[in-house]
């Protein structure tokens, strides 16, 4: 294992969604994620926009929640678009992106 494949599982992604949004072979996500070659820097500056981009929805949704009107039962019908090209058009990161707004407003009622 890699920080290459943790970041790739981090924001959902298959290695064939992977090389899409990567725009590389799947060889080479699965070279990433099974050594230790590292790749090159503008392939992390693209999940790091992908991981900004889950982070921003997650954030939004969060904020848009009417706390008053928060129900625990409510947390399980969160439902949010990844905004921006790199992350949107992918399942995974839609799913990372929900994670993390219902985590935050599960501290509600904590």
């Amino acid at each position: 294992m890699s920080n290459f494949s943790d970041m790739v599982k981090y924001i959902g992604l298959s290695i064939d969604e992977a090389a899409a949004a990567l725009d590389v072979s799947k060889d080479e996500i699965v070279r990433w994620c099974d050594t230790s070659e590292a790749p090159p820097l503008h392939i992390w500056q693209c999940l790091v926009r992908m991981l900004d981009e889950i982070r921003i929805s997650a954030e939004e949704a969060a904020k848009s929640a009417d706390l008053d009107q928060l129900e625990a039962s409510d947390l399980n019908r969160v439902n949010l678009t990844v905004p921006g090209q790199a992350a949107a058009e992918f399942d995974g990161p839609k799913r990372a992106a929900t994670a993390m707004a219902v985590a935050t407003l599960a501290r509600v009622f904590v």
